[in-house]
């Protein structure tokens, strides 16, 4: 329920009711929950149905996203291409409709050129599937 303001025209008097509202309008329930653009200053490209792990790294008069290896740490995870702006979220859970590649139940880490993997050498957790189409964030 919320409160709705209505006004009469006639007297300017403000009454206060109740309003069914949908919770859909008040929590977000859909795929982009926790997910913003950005500008990389350079091309990444995310494939299709896949993440990378990525970083921001600042280069004096400008930022520049990059793609992480197994010495940095990831800042986020691209999960797509908009434009020539990254998708990017770094918590909450990431729905791919048509599923993914990864292996449920594995957890993934920061490989070279930001390609999960499940090699523990890098120990910078990024996700874990948690069904056919979900992955948790592990950042």
């Amino acid at each position: 329920w919320a409160e709705r303001a209505v006004a009469n025209e006639n007297t300017g008097r403000v009454r206060y009711t109740p309003v069914r509202v949908p919770a859909g309008r008040l929590f977000g329930g859909g795929n982009f929950d926790n997910v913003t653009t950005i500008e990389p200053n350079n091309t990444i490209e995310v494939p299709e149905n896949q993440v990378r792990a990525c970083r921001i790294v600042n280069n004096g008069s400008y930022n520049t996203v990059e793609l992480t290896n197994a010495s940095n740490t990831p800042d986020f995870l691209a999960i797509g291409n908009l434009g020539d702006d990254l998708l990017i979220q770094n918590t909450g859970f990431i729905y791919f409709p048509d599923g993914h590649q990864y292996i449920v139940g594995q957890t993934y880490y920061s490989g070279a050129n930001g390609t999960p993997t499940t090699n523990t050498s890098s120990g910078h957790k990024i996700f874990k599937p948690i069904s056919t189409t979900k992955l948790a964030i592990l950042l």
